[in-house]
Order: C-alpha cells, then structure tokens, then sequence
C-alpha cells in the first residue's frame, strides 16, 4: 500500500494538463517530488526530467522510464456564428469515447471548461442518424455564443485541450480512476522507487536513472 503523499502525488499527476508537446506542469510536479530524494536532476532541452540515486558502485546502470504526456486535443477552428470549437486529437482517440467528454481548454486567460458535442441524432438524416458520429463531426461546446465570444474566453487556434477527468480512488483505496494513467503511473513506479531507495536507506550496487519522458 501506499501512503497519503504517495497517492497525492499519483494524483496531481493524473489532473495535471500535459498533452503531448504542453508536459510543463506535469514536469514540474515530478520535480517538485523528487528532488528531496535524488542525488542529481537534470532536463533535457525537449522537457524531459531526469533524476538519479547513487549505489555502492556505478554500475550497473538502471534505467526507469514513464512518458508524462497524455492524449488530449488541440483547436483547429472557431466556428464564427456559434463559438463552437473544431479540434484535432493529439494522440490516438476512439471516436466512440468523445461525445460527452468534458474537457478543459488552456488559453493565455486560463483554463475554459467545455464538454464534447455533436448534433443531435432528430436533426440529422435517418441514414445518418444510425451511424456512428465520427469525430470530424464533433466539436467542443464551451457556452460562447459566437466566435468574438469565444475569443473574448482566451481562445486560440492552436491551444490545447485534455479531458476532465477528477482522479479518485475506489474499494477502500486499493483502485484508482483518473486520466493520464498512460504512462504517468510508470513515471510514478519511478519516482517511487528511487524514494523508497532513498527514505528505507537500502543498500544497492546501482546507479538508478528515473526519466519522465516528454
């Protein structure tokens, strides 16, 4: 079992806005955590962090490594007279998962939450009716009432998006629900390894590497 901070982190992990090519926040979390039990940090100039714990030798050198990005989206159009906002997956999505989805949307002004739409099955076709909707169809409702609104919330072609998804835990603590689990529940095996190194002081022959990929 974990401890309270462990699942804490897990969990500021999982909430944390980090599509692919916007890892920043997530970046910071993971340094944040573990620099009070590393020997070294260091970042690579793509944003990824690395962070190592020194054995009794050199070698051998292990190599822990998770990707902190996540599936998200990216806006590709305001639509002028609704406000209703086309996007482009960053990363692979099921277009069965989308419809519904509530999503934040990161604009200079800060974080705009929006939900996944379409139009209704009674306003299409009967032959389209009985499809199912395909994501070029969907767009992101995000209550502007025209493209000036829109604009007016901080959107930009070009920002970003990720579900929102509250992580939480089930069955007395011993499941957990949240977004992003791919691979950040890897990135945190990582960090918690080289912690445990560290706090319960076990002897090792090993220079372990944790890497949170971007």
């Amino acid at each position: 079992m974990f401890g309270e901070r462990s699942v804490q982190v897990l969990k500021e992990l999982s909430e944390s806005f980090g599509p692919a090519g916007f890892e920043r926040e997530t970046a910071q979390i993971v340094k944040g955590y573990v620099q009070t039990f590393s020997d070294e940090i260091s970042t690579d100039k793509l944003g990824s962090v690395i962070f190592r714990k020194r054995g009794n030798t050199s070698s051998p050198k292990i190599l822990l490594a998770g990707h902190i990005d996540e599936v998200g989206f990216v806006v590709s159009g305001i639509d002028k007279e609704t406000g209703f906002l086309a996007f482009n997956p960053l990363g692979g999505w099921f277009d069965q998962v989308l419809l519904s989805q509530r999503v934040r949307v990161r604009t200079t002004k800060g974080d705009v939450l929006g939900v996944i739409a379409a139009k209704p099955p009674h306003l299409l076709p009967e032959d389209e009716a009985n499809k199912v909707v395909k994501k070029e169809q969907m767009f992101i409702d995000i209550g502007a009432t025209n493209r000036e609104d829109a604009e007016k919330l901080g959107v930009r072609i070009g920002d970003a998006a990720v579900p929102w998804s509250p992580f939480m835990t089930l069955r007395q603590g011993t499941i957990a629900m949240g977004k992003g689990f791919d691979d950040r529940v890897g990135t945190f095996v990582a960090m918690e390894a080289i912690r445990r190194l560290k706090e319960e002081q076990i002897n090792h022959p090993n220079t372990v590497f944790g890497v949170a990929t971007v």
